[in-house]
């Protein structure tokens, strides 16, 4: 698993999720046992346009420098994270374990794992390129034939 394989997973899961909420939030908001205002359907249709955004944007990430991807890695970690505790937290305060409330949890929680992997477990890929070994640079000797 490297960071592109990632990005291109997390970016085609926030897209299909995002499009999802965009398109069909009634149907969202039933599954996941909320109600259905339409207050509350233009808050869903919201995030789905910021997912959607963002399974752009991380579509565009994998295709960039490691370094970079290193530094998105830590963002999206943190957000993995946080997603996971605040969706406990919204879920224990209110007494309410929604129907599928759930599938949030599952989400957050394999993505933190895998982004703390790749930050932090992964072994270091060594290095691809086979080198050919250097030549030695023939240089005269003292004796090569002058004489004094």
């Amino acid at each position: 698993m490297n960071y592109r394989m990632m990005f291109m997973i997390n970016a085609i899961a926030s897209a299909l999720l995002g499009a999802v909420l965009l398109l069909m939030p009634e149907f969202v908001l039933v599954q996941l046992g909320s109600e259905t205002y339409v207050s509350t359907q233009l808050i869903v249709r919201f995030f789905g346009g910021t997912l959607l955004v963002s399974g752009v944007l991380l579509w565009f990430l994998k295709d960039v420098a490691v370094k970079i991807q290193k530094g998105a890695g830590f963002a999206l970690l943190a957000g993995s994270v946080g997603g996971f505790a605040l969706s406990i937290i919204g879920m224990t305060a209110a007494g309410i374990f929604r129907s599928n409330g759930w599938v949030l949890l599952v989400i957050f929680g394999v993505f933190s794992l895998v982004y703390g992997y790749l930050l932090f477990l992964q072994p270091k890929q060594s290095d691809s390129k086979s080198r050919a070994p250097r030549k030695v640079k023939e240089t005269p000797s003292a004796n090569s034939g002058q004489s004094i």
